[in-house]
């Protein structure tokens, strides 16, 4: 499933070829009212003809445009018009645009040798000649058309800050993890109301590199064992995003190319064995010799203590 470093490619693909540019027509797959949204499957054409594209932005896995009639002094035009499009690759969703090669996922192929590529949903071509096509082959993205600003209404107003842009400072962190108490860590990243943009295999690289079991408890987590987390989820979002996704530039050392086994056992070399268990409803790559489950002991806080001594002292006076 493409997760933040890859929506965040198609965000870069869409800035670079797209922003400025003028729709002039959109075709669509006319049964396939489950992945567009938004409006009638044959209406998508109308509503998008003629309008530019201002901005392309991502929050988490989500991607959203906004585009306009592009009225200024010398229009002729008075009505303003104004349309988002918002996009869930769901779990093989994926942007095209014509003549420039796909992005790679682990998962799943792009089809690069056809145009409109196969299992295209959605193709929007533009006054300069440029096109775009969504594809999903497996029908669980999305691709919303609406007037409503995705930023301030559901799911992006949903979701907890972003991963990449906004992860909170390591006191905060902690200060988050620590109210989800027992919960398994590895449940609590894939929690997109927690912190958007963090999938399965984003999840597992983390816990790796932070040598946290999957399974350990929030409230058991240290202010080392944060802060090793908080760095090594601003490392890997950071390295998968400036290398624009493409795995194979992924540092060879990383969890990520020993986790597609199909749950098969495989062996990081001078670290140890990788295995496969369930947290959060999803299959988790980890590698117990360095992600060892460690002891939960409850932290006592400053003023719990002082508030016992004070009990103990009271005690002792009315015994005299």
């Amino acid at each position: 499933m493409p997760e933040l470093p890859e929506v965040d490619h198609a965000r870069v693909l869409i800035q670079k070829n797209l922003v400025h540019k003028i729709v002039l027509s959109v075709d669509c797959a006319l049964d396939d009212n489950k992945v567009i949204r938004g409006c009638d499957v044959k209406d998508v054409h109308k509503e998008l003809k003629g309008l530019q594209v201002r901005y392309v932005k991502r929050k988490g896995k989500y991607l959203y445009m906004k585009l306009d009639n592009g009225l200024d002094n010398h229009s002729t035009t008075t009505t303003t018009t104004t349309k988002y499009v918002l996009v869930h690759f769901g779990m093989t969703g994926s942007f095209v645009v014509k003549g420039i090669k796909p992005a790679s996922y682990k998962s799943f192929t792009v089809d690069e040798d056809t145009w409109p590529p196969r299992f295209c949903k959605v193709r929007i071509s533009f006054t300069d000649g440029t096109q775009l096509a969504f594809l999903d082959a497996r029908r669980f993205g999305r691709f919303v058309v609406s007037q409503e600003d995705p930023e301030a209404t559901p799911p992006i107003s949903e979701l907890g800050p972003d991963a990449l842009l906004d992860l909170p400072d390591e006191k905060q962190l902690r200060e988050m993890l620590l109210r989800r108490k027992r919960a398994k860590v590895k449940a609590v990243l894939l929690d997109q109301g927690f912190v958007s943009g963090i999938g399965n295999w984003v999840g597992d690289e983390v816990l790796y590199q932070s040598a946290l079991h999957p399974e350990q408890p929030c409230e058991s987590l240290t202010e080392a064992q944060v802060s090793a987390l908080h760095g090594a989820i601003s490392s890997v979002l950071g390295v998968a995003t400036e290398v624009e996704a493409e795995s194979s530039k992924f540092p060879p050392r990383w969890l990520f190319h020993y986790r597609w086994t199909g749950k098969k056992r495989a062996r990081i070399e001078g670290v140890g064995e990788v295995k496969f268990l369930t947290v959060g409803g999803r299959t988790t790559a980890f590698v117990p010799a360095v992600q060892r489950k460690t002891s939960v002991v409850k932290e006592v806080k400053v003023e719990e203590i002082k508030v016992e001594e004070g009990e103990r002292k009271r005690k002792r006076r009315v015994k005299r």
